[in-house]
């Protein structure tokens, strides 16, 4: 059996050594499952092209056996991404994440880069096998609403949290029991 490839995308002003990142890759230290998680362009100032310029050049072995985790502006990346490569993976699982409008305080053009243009909702159902979505009903980034519509618009498995708020270290999250928990049954399956 093939191992399974684990990629993560941060959102914005994040990075591969923030929030759970870190203790997610130490999750799979002594295991065959390969886990990426990358440094996103520019953060702090992110645009949709550079992001995915980035994904093309970094994401080496796509197959059945992908997952994809997306945090915040990093989910609806994948969507994108996914969607352009045309390749079936297993799963997506995709915390605080939004579609079609930004749902943030923060509105710059780069994020606005990132929902506008319509999504073929039909064909990522078709490309992605397993869509598990994680809110936190506290979300005080991205509207616990707004990631409900994410999962409703892509008929995802949705999982609400009491608390959590945006899953971020400064909310206490530098470790995520739910998420493992979620990708372990996805490599199970």
């Amino acid at each position: 059996m093939k191992s399974t490839n684990i990629y993560a995308i941060h959102g914005y002003t994040s990075s591969s050594q923030a929030e759970w990142f870190p203790w997610l890759k130490e999750q799979f230290k002594n295991s065959p499952i390969k886990i990426d998680i990358f440094n996103m362009p520019d953060s702090g100032d992110p645009h949709l092209e550079p992001w995915l310029k980035h994904l093309r050049k970094n994401v080496l072995d796509i197959d059945e056996n992908t997952i994809f985790i997306g945090h915040s502006l990093g989910c609806v990346t994948i969507l994108r991404y996914i969607l352009e490569k045309n390749i079936k993976i297993k799963g997506a699982i995709l915390v605080s994440g939004f579609i079609n409008e930004n749902p943030m305080d923060e509105q710059t053009e780069g994020l606005q880069e990132f929902v506008d243009g319509s999504l073929d909702i039909a064909r990522i159902k078709s490309l992605i096998s397993s869509r598990i979505v994680i809110t936190a009903t506290d979300d005080d980034i991205v509207p616990t609403e707004a990631t409900q519509k994410l999962a409703k618009v892509l008929d995802a498995n949705l999982i609400i949290l009491s608390s959590g708020k945006h899953f971020i270290a400064r909310d206490g999250y530098t470790d995520f029991p739910v998420l493992l928990n979620e990708i372990q049954k996805l490599i199970n399956d």
